[in-house]
């Protein structure tokens, strides 16, 4: 997916980092500010995120934490800023609740009041599949019936591409997750928008991993 410069995106980088690494390590993810290039929030995953107390870093080295509300078929992740302060809810309960025709929610994002404030959506078979030059990979995050961000694809940066093998290597280049907002500012502070990624690769995963 192609951003201008009237959308603010998230890069957000899966790797595995050498060092010292927690118990039951898996990954870390980085998110980075796409114009800036400044990276905003990391965290190591050890287990499911699902599951899991989650410590956040954000860009100023303070520590969001995202918590489950219970161990067992958890249906809310909570994320708390440095401050302590609820953040941001995902609410899993909605889904088989609300049935939309035009497009499946995998996660209500709801105020520390329970107040919902977006909600992540399929838009495979929707209108707003039509916006913000969404892919048949794409989801949404929707504000009402508004859609305000998307959860697509970037293209990874590579070197420019010399000769037939060149191109032919770029074209195979791999991409990374973007969270790409309708307008200049983010939808989501970085935080934040970590977390919901990490529950959304669990929560949609059809692998079976």
């Amino acid at each position: 997916m192609a951003v201008s410069s009237d959308h603010a995106a998230y890069r957000v980088r899966r790797f595995n980092k050498k060092g010292d690494r927690p118990k039951k390590y898996r990954c870390t993810f980085e998110v980075t500010d796409e114009r800036t290039r400044q990276v905003m929030a990391v965290c190591d995953l050890a287990g499911q995120a699902v599951f899991s107390t989650l410590a956040i870093i954000d860009h100023d080295s303070q520590t969001w934490q995202m918590k489950p509300n219970r161990r067992i078929m958890p249906s809310r992740w909570t994320v708390t800023d440095p401050g302590q302060t609820i953040a941001m809810q995902f609410d899993q309960k909605i889904l088989g609740k609300l049935v939309n025709p035009l497009y499946k929610t995998v996660l209500a994002l709801q105020d520390g009041a329970g107040k919902e404030v977006y909600r992540l959506v399929d838009t495979r078979t929707s209108i707003p599949d039509r916006v913000l030059g969404a892919g048949p990979d794409d989801w949404a995050i929707m504000s009402g019936d508004q859609p305000v961000a998307t959860l697509g694809w970037l293209p990874r940066q590579t070197e420019p591409a010399k000769g037939f093998f060149g191109m032919l290597k770029k074209k195979l280049a791999m991409s990374d997750r973007g969270i790409i907002s309708a307008g200049r500012d983010h939808v989501l502070p970085a935080a934040v928008a970590l977390g919901m990624l990490m529950l959304f690769n669990e929560l949609t995963d059809t692998s079976g991993g």
